[in-house]
């Protein structure tokens, strides 16, 4: 990985604060589309968010030091196996 990779994982890793992500980073995030170890991810928050180029309906994992975005589809999926507390909402802030 680049070294411009790393750094961004480190500013994205402390994205989420006080339930809350700016909009800048979350469109940073990147997407988590197959896991080795889903019951070792830790359920951040749900997001629903819309910009003009991309829609947000999903949710927010730490995995392995990252974060990662995951969505609706995903997490309904995964009910059965994980034990996620998915009433807790992030806000995105603008700017």
């Amino acid at each position: 990985m680049s070294e411009g990779g790393i750094k961004w994982q480190e500013v994205l890793k402390d994205a989420v604060r006080k339930d809350s992500i700016r909009a800048t980073e979350l469109r940073k995030i990147p997407h988590m589309k197959a896991c080795p170890r889903w019951d070792e991810a830790t359920f951040l928050g749900s997001v629903v968010h819309r910009t003009q180029f991309a829609s947000y309906d999903g949710g927010l994992v730490h995995y392995g030091g990252r974060i990662y975005y995951i969505a609706r589809s995903q997490i309904d999926a995964l009910r059965p196996w994980v034990k996620w507390n998915t009433a807790r909402k992030i806000t995105v802030i603008e700017g």
